[in-house]
């Protein structure tokens, strides 16, 4: 469902294999210079930058403008430190998604887009809603966790399960982001989750993603693959 805000432009940082949910954080290291050039104006101006995934079929042209998916997550850099050689340390909060009406003629070493806003379903309170698949990407998640790594090595899955407690802090919507962000599914699927409408359908789509993981685990584990980074 699109915004009411009209078409607005926005910095672009492409990325290979990042994808960025709403509510959630990311410290950035930024050297390249066109995006030295990116973050200091947006440091001046709204401090907005819209983070967008890289396509893997045009990895090779990452030097370049290369492919970029539709669909990206904009946010703001709440704090940023400069190095002595320049370069910069930024923690970019997640603000909104939004969506690439048309890229501008390039004017800066960095590109930037006429985008809108996209907004996001609420997540319902519905009994069967997000609580009951929370807890199944739970049990699933601490199922990838013991099911990862050597088998001899009990003591490290064990630790891996316990790490997952601090889920447990999170509300509905910042849960299913912060699994969707931290585990290793391939920028495709990241990305799909992005698309979708709202946290309610992610809860979905992560649930389904996850347990055909853990099938493959199960039925062919390699030695110190992680799901979990």
């Amino acid at each position: 469902m699109t915004s009411n805000l009209g078409p607005e432009a926005l910095p672009l940082f492409p990325l290979p294999g990042v994808v960025l949910f709403p509510t959630l954080s990311v410290p950035l290291y930024i050297f390249e210079p066109r995006y030295r050039a990116m973050t200091r104006a947006a440091l001046t101006s709204n401090r907005r930058i819209g983070m967008v995934a890289i396509r893997p079929e045009a990895l090779a042209e990452i030097d370049g403008d290369p492919g970029i998916f539709e669909i990206g997550c904009e946010g703001e850099i709440r704090q940023a430190r400069e190095r002595p050689d320049g370069s910069l340390d930024i923690l970019l909060v997640a603000t909104k998604r939004f969506r690439i009406l048309e890229e501008h003629p390039r004017a800066e070493l960095y590109r930037t887009a006429r985008i809108e806003s996209l907004a996001e379903e609420s997540v319902s309170e519905a009994e069967g809603g997000p609580t009951a698949l929370r807890a199944r990407i739970f049990e699933t998640l601490c199922e990838i966790a013991r099911s990862t790594g050597p088998a001899q090595d009990a003591e490290a899955a064990r630790k891996r399960v316990e790490s997952l407690g601090k889920l447990k802090e999170f509300t509905d919507t910042q849960f299913v982001h912060v699994v969707a962000q931290a585990t290793d599914l391939g920028v495709l699927d990241k990305q799909k989750l992005l698309e979708a409408s709202g946290p309610e359908p992610r809860y979905r789509m992560l649930d389904e993603f996850l347990r055909v993981r853990l099938g493959e685990l199960v039925g062919r584990i390699a030695p110190g693959s992680d799901l979990l980074q």
